[in-house]
Order: C-alpha cells, then sequence, then structure tokens
C-alpha cells in the first residue's frame, strides 16, 4: 500500500502523503508533504507537517491513491463518528502550479459547534520564512499581517461581504474555536501569498462569498531557527445555514503558485490568469 507520491512538472517537486507520518500532533498531517522549486531545493512546509491539508481528512486515516505522475487524491468514506464522503485531490501543472480541488457530501448533519452553518478548514503550516506575515490587498492598498499570537485577531473576513453572517461568529458560552477572533483588517480580493527567501507562494480561491483567512504565527511549530516559530497560513470555507442541505455535493477549489519573486503586478497577473484559466469567481 502507498502511503506518497512524488508528483512533478516544470518547475517544482510535490509530495502528496496520507496521514501514516507520526508527526508532532500524531498521525494527521495529510496532504502536501513537500514542496520544492528548481528555484528553491528547500521545503515549503515545514517537516513532518503538511501544506493544503483539509480539516475533513485530518485525523480521520484518509486513503491515499495516486492518478499518474502529476495527480494524486485522498479520500474518506463516511462513518458513524464521521459522516462524510470527501476527496481532496492535487494537480501539478507547469510551469508552477499546484491544482487543488475538494469535494464533500455529509449524510447526516455536521454543524460547528453547534451552529447552522458548515464550517471546512485548510492548514498551511510553513517552514521558517523570515516574512511570517500573510500578504494581500486591503481598501486597495497591500497589506502585510500575522496573528500577534496564536488565536488572538486570527480570522480575516471579505470587505465585500456587507452581511454579517457569519462574518461575526455566534457566541458560545465555554469557549471559541482560536480561528474564530476576528482581526480589525479585512482583504479586498479572493488570494493572499507569502514570502519564504526569493520564492513568493500565492494561494488563489474560488467562491469568495464563502471564504475566510486566519493565520497564527506559531501554528507550524518551532521553527529550525532559534528562538523563532513557523506561521500557519491558513482558510475557511464556511457555508451559511441557508444553503447548507446533508445529501448535497459541496466543491471547493483553489491553486498555489510557486515561483520567484517579481512584483506584487506579477501576483496580481497570476490571480487573473488563474481566474479567466480556470473559470474562477470573481468579486
Amino acid at each position: 500500500m502507498s502511503h506518497c507520491e512524488l508528483l512533478q512538472d516544470g518547475d517544482i517537486q510535490v509530495v502528496v502523503g496520507d496521514a501514516s507520518r507520526d508527526g508532532p500532533g500524531g498521525r494527521q498531517y495529510a496532504g502536501i508533504w513537500s514542496l520544492t522549486s528548481k528555484h528553491r531545493q528547500f521545503n515549503a512546509f515545514g517537516n513532518s507537517y503538511a501544506g493544503l491539508l483539509p480539516g475533513l481528512v485530518r485525523g480521520k486515516n484518509p486513503v491515499f491513491g495516486a492518478i499518474d505522475t502529476t495527480t494524486a487524491v485522498l479520500t474518506r468514506s463516511a462513518d458513524q463518528r464521521h459522516p462524510t464522503d470527501v476527496e481532496a485531490r492535487y494537480c501539478v501543472k507547469p510551469p508552477y502550479y499546484v491544482d487543488h480541488t475538494l469535494w464533500f457530501v455529509d449524510r447526516s448533519p455536521v454543524h460547528s459547534h453547534g451552529q447552522g452553518f458548515r464550517e471546512v478548514s485548510w492548514c498551511s503550516y510553513m517552514n521558517c520564512p523570515d516574512d511570517p506575515r500573510l500578504h494581500f490587498l486591503s481598501n486597495g492598498r497591500w497589506t502585510a499581517y500575522i496573528s500577534p499570537e496564536h488565536g488572538s485577531a486570527s480570522n480575516l473576513a471579505p470587505s465585500y461581504r456587507a452581511d454579517v453572517e457569519p462574518v461575526y461568529w455566534p457566541q458560545i458560552q465555554d469557549s471559541r474555536p482560536f480561528r474564530w477572533d476576528l482581526a480589525d483588517v479585512r482583504f479586498d480580493q479572493p488570494f493572499y501569498y507569502g514570502r519564504l527567501d526569493n520564492m513568493v507562494l500565492i494561494f488563489i480561491f474560488d467562491t469568495p462569498r464563502c471564504l475566510r483567512f486566519y493565520c497564527s504565527p506559531s501554528g507550524g511549530g518551532q521553527s529550525l531557527l532559534p528562538g523563532r516559530s513557523c506561521p500557519a497560513w491558513d482558510f475557511l470555507w464556511v457555508i451559511p445555514s441557508s444553503s447548507y442541505r446533508i445529501e448535497t455535493k459541496y466543491t471547493f477549489r483553489c491553486r498555489l503558485v510557486y515561483k520567484p519573486f517579481v512584483s506584487n503586478n506579477d501576483v496580481l497577473d497570476e490571480v487573473n490568469r488563474t481566474q479567466q484559466e480556470l473559470g474562477f469567481e470573481r468579486v
């Protein structure tokens, strides 16, 4: 039984794997185990952690399958404890793209912390970047942001959503998930990027109405550099209660771009190119 596969095309190599590795938090890190480039051989994601790790398969023993030399999937069938059928697909495309598609079907209601909406999360645990911040447009200006500490001001809502559901999370008497603490800053467009030495890692998203960013300066564990920790560059897909149904297939898509950094305008060119090529919804 194979637990991982090396996918490669163009400038990048990607190792996609299941949860068989016993990482810092146990056997839960299914997704992109490694992302490297001809221009940077150092793994972009934390060793023994993962990138583009879907919460729907995390800690749930997904089954790994390699489709071909550029595509792999993680799948899981619904059971009594986790009543969700899910597939997470990763496809490498030249010269420096990783296209990711996740679909799921809930066989019985799965609400976030007893609320009416459905929340699906992804984590990307980064490997020792000098700059831990997310970069994005806010109020028409380039903004760089990382939460001040884990769980504090970690959630970024879109500026293009005027309604409050579920931008402002419902009150919970006992505790609130760390990712729900709302930051003052909002984002204008459905993408963000991070810097890793000479490289840029761009996350570009479809379905922007249901999108949230969240981040942590220490979610990626201890850095290889003394006295430092690694950030988590994460995001949420939030399906409001008015749109959520069981026995319904939901699909979410995003693209990673991993290339040498040129400029902010070049980042915007990649966003526009992706939206046009893949038919992503624009704001």
